[in-house]
């Protein structure tokens, strides 16, 4: 396990030779050295990164080829560094079509040591059988290929749910019962998918009494995941046989080909390559970084990849972080110790400002919601100057309706001062996990443009 000197050396060689290849062979990075007057020798430590300005993610949609090493400009690239191996997909461009992520057969070996690391931290090992849970997308998508990445380089089977919107034409996707049946006879010890994906799973399976007799550990991404939907899926797992259910959560984005990740319960999600993915906080309008443990907008910088590269990149989320070894598994990294939030989320609504991630906690603390969306409206949606509304879908049984109604606007009231309504609907009318893997909980429905309060980005 390397020490903080000797991780240091690695990571700025690393840099040295990113930041070379970036002012000789990068588009976009080689217009914007030569506009700012930099050349490569003056990004030689972590400390001259400051001398980048931030890469806000609509500089990437605008233009992800730009964002992709040409290996014709960089001679003396090795075989493995200048071949295509995948093309992931991530945030839409502003076609509206999503943006590639190129990886080269360098990038994607060192993705899968990256695999095996995180899981063997998280406690994933021989003997174990993943499930996927993640739908099928429509595209490679960097959730759906972490699992077989995993599974690939730790020489561990694994059974594909394949859920997902149905189509005549491209009939390879399982309905909910058919994906249990299909993992149930596999008998798998490890499911992997978004929080509200497995959770939907898990109940579906226990009302039909279906068993899981190997099931131990849950594996979530994607969303966030709160204490109390922690505790349910352990309970789950409890119910299925689990001794001792481990619920570990990532903190994954694309750019990053994997995440961040729990060495155990509770623990601090962790950047467990630091050699691969240097972790800044800073002010998202200066590029100047926080104190460390401060919140601050986390940027992205990559030291040793060759096909899609970024340097100081905003990857859209307020964070606090430390450079530090884990104090349970000793392993090096930054450590994410505030919980990441999305920046530009705040809305205003009748006047105020209002978090809607406090109203997703007070929802998501009863067990009784099934789903749940919240939406903003106009009173009169031919008038934009008419009053807000705040409208609260929620997804319960019958028998659970009058509770629900009584307890929770006064929940949410005392959370943002803004009492909502509550509007009951059927199964499936919120979300069908069939059609997209993540919920959409906040709809703003008004059309006037101030309503999204954004410090940074849309």
């Amino acid at each position: 396990m390397p020490d903080g000197g000797t991780l240091r050396k690695v990571r700025e060689e690393r840099l040295r030779r990113t930041v070379d290849l970036c002012v000789t062979a990068h588009p976009f990075y080689r217009r914007r050295f030569r506009e700012l007057g930099i050349r490569a020798g003056d990004i030689r430590t972590l400390e001259d990164l400051q001398k980048l300005p931030l890469v806000d993610k609509s500089d990437y949609m605008a233009s992800p080829e730009d964002f992709r090493l040409r290996a014709a400009d960089a001679p003396g690239l090795t075989f493995e560094e200048s071949t295509l191996w995948n093309v992931a997909y991530t945030t839409g461009t502003t076609s509206g079509m999503p943006s590639p992520f190129f990886n080269t057969a360098h990038d994607q070996y060192h993705i899968m040591l990256q695999a095996l690391h995180c899981s063997e931290a998280e406690g994933i090992g021989r003997g174990d059988l993943i499930a996927n849970l993640i739908p099928l997308p429509p595209m490679p998508m960097g959730a759906f290929l972490c699992v077989g990445r995993t599974a690939e380089i730790m020489g561990l089977p694994v059974v594909n749910a394949l859920t997902g919107a149905k189509s005549k034409e491209y009939p390879v996707r399982r309905g909910m019962d058919d994906a249990i049946d299909c993992v149930a006879a596999a008998s798998p010890s490890v499911f992997w998918g978004v929080p509200s994906f497995v959770r939907g799973f898990f109940r579906r399976a226990r009302e039909r009494g279906t068993r899981f007799p190997r099931a131990r550990m849950a594996v979530l991404t994607g969303e966030p995941v709160s204490a109390v939907l922690r505790a349910e899926l352990a309970e789950h797992l409890r119910a299925f046989g689990a001794e001792d259910p481990q619920v570990r959560v990532r903190y994954s984005f694309t750019e990053m080909q994997g995440g961040l990740v729990q060495c155990c319960n509770g623990a601090a999600p962790q950047n467990l390559a630091p050699d691969l993915y240097y972790l800044e906080t800073v002010n998202p309008e200066t590029g100047v970084p926080v104190p460390e443990g401060e919140e601050g907008a986390l940027a992205l910088t990559h030291l040793h990849r060759r096909g899609t590269v970024c340097l100081r990149y905003l990857v859209g989320d307020l964070v606090g972080i430390r450079n530090e070894h884990c104090p349970h598994c000793g392993r090096l990294g930054e450590r994410i110790i505030l919980r990441p939030h999305r920046t530009g989320t705040l809305v205003k609504v009748k006047g105020m400002l209002i978090n809607p991630e406090l109203v997703f906690e007070v929802l998501t603390a009863d067990r009784a919601v099934s789903e749940f969306q919240l939406v903003l409206r106009k009173s009169d949606p031919k008038d934009p100057d008419s009053m807000d509304q705040l409208v609260l879908l929620i997804e319960a049984e019958p028998v659970e309706h009058a509770r629900l109604t009584g307890e929770i606007p006064a929940l949410i009231q005392k959370a943002v001062m803004i009492r909502p309504e509550v509007v009951f609907v059927g199964r499936g009318e919120i979300h069908d996990p069939m059609k997209s893997v993540k919920i959409k909980r906040l709809v703003d429905e008004r059309t006037h443009e101030s309503a999204l309060i954004s410090s940074h980005r849309p």
